[in-house]
């Protein structure tokens, strides 16, 4: 008989308090980490490069003592309120250790950073500069599927089946190089996509230069947000606010959201300005001379895509200027920024035909003690519409942090380079809304944390439903570390908002599109269990229900999924697996889980059909700072007999992967 849901979260929880009653005494995991983050937003977003960025740290430790309050701000998820606090705790001495930093930030945030911050003390005199050190690493990786798309056996994908990834970086305190190259399955073209950039920071007022790609982040993202690594729902209060450096070399394998050309970042005295200038090329839909849509997945594999590579120039130029002002435990910042943007042919979204237009901006921020007020306004010129965002992030008592933010996105308003913070609306266009978000240490290992996102789109669907359309969404959160051994992961989602879908009524037949409310609820709970120095056991249940209001009459989907995972490192030896099980009734109610992978490489995997999932990752480090690495993931369905469709049909219903690589640090 098949196990029902109720069969097998009843397992679920026999194996949870064996875990919780029967493992060996070691030290606690930072459990909060980014991964469990970015697992939360349920969204990949730039993952990829936020992974870059973290090892980049992790080598290149900023010092907590040393550092300007610029420079901390490059922390993810450090905020200005938090990077204040630091500056002004080391006005009665140095912070020595991380228990130190715990008492500034608090003990979450600290375990968050502490990999990649030193405690590095101030000099007491001044001393010769030591001679830089070279560090870089090399990687290469190779992927197959098995069996291959339908696209590679018929010869519709002009390439074959692996998908070959290589980057090589080196870099000194001052300078850098960064060189990549990736070719999708399907593309023949080795070097389908190549990314280059050379680098200098921190010389003199000279903050950051970059020749090749590069991402921009100002204000809150309205006009730049190219820096978002994490979306709604990854944190209930530091989510919200965009945290990156106005300038950053471009180090990801995605083909969309970065600049190329030259920029720099100059530091005199108070001010910061960061100037730019771009000219990219981009796959664009053309037809009859108009661009009706671009394409951002970068696929390059059958006659059709290879046709728009590359089809459509883009040309951006622009200047950002910021003013600090420091004074006691006030600190402040006021920015503004326009750019110019053009395409080599018109955009069917702008007014009358035009292919570009300008953009402005005003940010602000303060921080007094534990209080930091932010906003931002961007007005697009073409079509002329304002976008906006402010708000208020606080501690509002010992362990008790909270955030309110207003949102008010023009349905007219574009910026190609957006990433703001929204339900649906990240590129800062069509969405108003009202975010509250509230973290609570209601004990020492116990974490409470929740928001409420009250959101309305002026136009529901702009081909559809042309009228506007209104929801909201309440998420709580749970974090309890039972004891040094055992974290508890707790997760409650409710979400009501329409969706435009054409209806069929006995009455009158198929209707136009009209809003169907949809009501969503999730639960989760997570288990992280470390049974000895080298064994940690990471298990989860999930479930998810939606029900969709059709004139017809209510119709309702459900979904869950389990999964047990081992970590195991012994030696030079580290091995990582899973498997899973899960049921779903359609896609619409398919579950996400980060999955473990290859050194860099961030996969969220969505669980939907019936079947079972199974992975394994094997990583060898034979000596120090060299790793080779492999991992096969199949998955087993029991509601079909072939996966996918199209080009991308593989005939099986067992589809299978191998991913090997090595990465070399020096």
């Amino acid at each position: 008989m098949k196990p029902t849901y109720t069969t097998w979260l009843r397992r679920m929880t026999v194996l949870a308090l064996l875990y919780a009653f029967a493992i060996s005494p070691t030290p606690a995991l930072a459990f909060d980490s980014f991964e469990e983050l970015l697992d939360r937003s349920g969204s990949e977003g730039t993952a990829e490069e936020l992974f870059n960025d973290l090892e980049d740290l992790r080598r290149n430790k900023i010092p907590v003592n040393l550092a300007t309050e610029e420079q901390l701000l490059e922390l993810p998820l450090l905020s200005a309120a938090d990077a204040a606090k630091i500056i002004t705790r080391r006005q009665r001495g140095p912070i020595r250790a991380i228990a130190e930093l715990e008492a500034v930030i608090g003990k979450d945030a600290a375990r968050r950073l502490a990999p990649y911050l030193s405690f590095k003390l101030p000099p007491e005199k001044k001393r010769k500069e030591p001679q830089e050190k070279l560090r870089g690493s090399v990687i290469g990786r190779v992927f197959w599927e098995d069996p291959p798309r339908a696209g590679v056996t018929n010869g519709k994908y002009a390439g074959g089946n692996r998908h070959v990834y290589s980057r090589f970086q080196v870099a000194t305190p001052h300078y850098g190089v960064h060189l990549l190259s990736d070719s999708d399955v399907g593309e023949p073209d080795i070097d389908d996509f190549l990314s280059f950039n050379v680098h200098a920071e921190r010389i003199g007022i000279l903050t950051q230069a970059v020749v090749g790609n590069y991402k921009l982040s100002f204000g809150q993202g309205l006009l730049f947000g190219q820096g978002r690594y994490f979306f709604k729902g990854s944190d209930a209060v530091d989510g919200v606010l965009l945290f990156a450096p106005a300038l950053r070399p471009y180090t990801s394998a995605g083909e969309d959201n970065f600049l190329q050309g030259a920029a720099a970042t100059i530091s005199p005295g108070p001010f910061e300005l960061t100037a730019f200038t771009s000219s990219n090329k981009l796959d664009a839909t053309i037809k009859n001379g108009v661009v009706t849509s671009i394409a951002t997945g970068g696929y390059h594999r059958t006659a059709t895509e290879l046709k728009k590579k590359d089809n459509l120039t883009q040309e951006v130029n622009g200047v950002n200027l910021r003013y600090r002002y420091r004074a006691g435990e006030l600190s402040s910042a006021i920015g503004a920024t326009w750019t110019k943007y053009r395409y080599g042919l018109p955009l069917t979204w702008l007014d009358d035909g035009k292919n570009g237009g300008q953009l402005t901006s005003l940010e602000a921020s303060a921080v007094y003690r534990n209080t930091q007020v932010f906003g931002e306004a961007a007005y697009a010129a073409e079509p002329g519409a304002l976008s906006w965002i402010c708000g208020v992030q606080a501690d509002l008592a010992k362990g008790i942090a909270g955030i309110v933010s207003m949102r008010d996105y023009a349905f007219e308003y574009y910026s190609p380079f957006a990433g703001a913070f929204a339900e649906r609306g990240d590129n800062a266009s069509n969405e108003s809304g009202l975010y509250f978000g509230l973290k609570a240490k209601a004990l020492d290992n116990l974490t409470l944390a929740g928001f409420y996102d009250r959101f309305r789109f002026p136009v529901l669907d702009k081909r559809y439903y042309v009228y506007p359309s209104s929801g909201y969404e309440a998420r709580f959160y749970a974090t309890w570390e039972q004891n040094r051994w055992i974290t508890w992961d707790v997760m409650y989602q409710h979400k009501e908002k329409e969706e435009a879908k054409k209806q069929f009524d006995s009455n009158i037949g198929t209707s136009p599109y009209i809003p169907v409310p949809k009501i969503t609820n999730r639960a989760q709970l997570g288990l992280v269990a470390r049974c000895s120095s080298s064994i940690t056991l990471k298990s989860r249940a999930a479930f998810k229900s939606l029900r969709s209001h059709f004139v017809s009459g209510t119709e309702s989907e459900e979904g869950w999924l389990l999964y047990q995972q081992l970590n195991w490192k012994s030696g030079p030896f580290t091995l990582k697996t899973r498997l899973a099980r899960f049921d779903t009734d359609s896609y619409d109610v398919a579950l996400y889980a980060y999955e473990d992978d290859l050194p860099l490489v961030y996969t969220l995997n969505a669980y939907y059909g019936r079947g079972k999932a199974w992975f394994i990752v094997l990583d060898f480090e034979p000596v120090k700072n060299f790793n080779l690495t492999a991992k096969y993931e199949t998955t087993w369905y029991d509601d079909r007999d072939v996966y996918s469709s199209g080009n991308d049909l593989r005939n099986t219903s067992s589809p299978a992967s191998f991913n090997v690589g090595c990465m070399l640090k020096f």
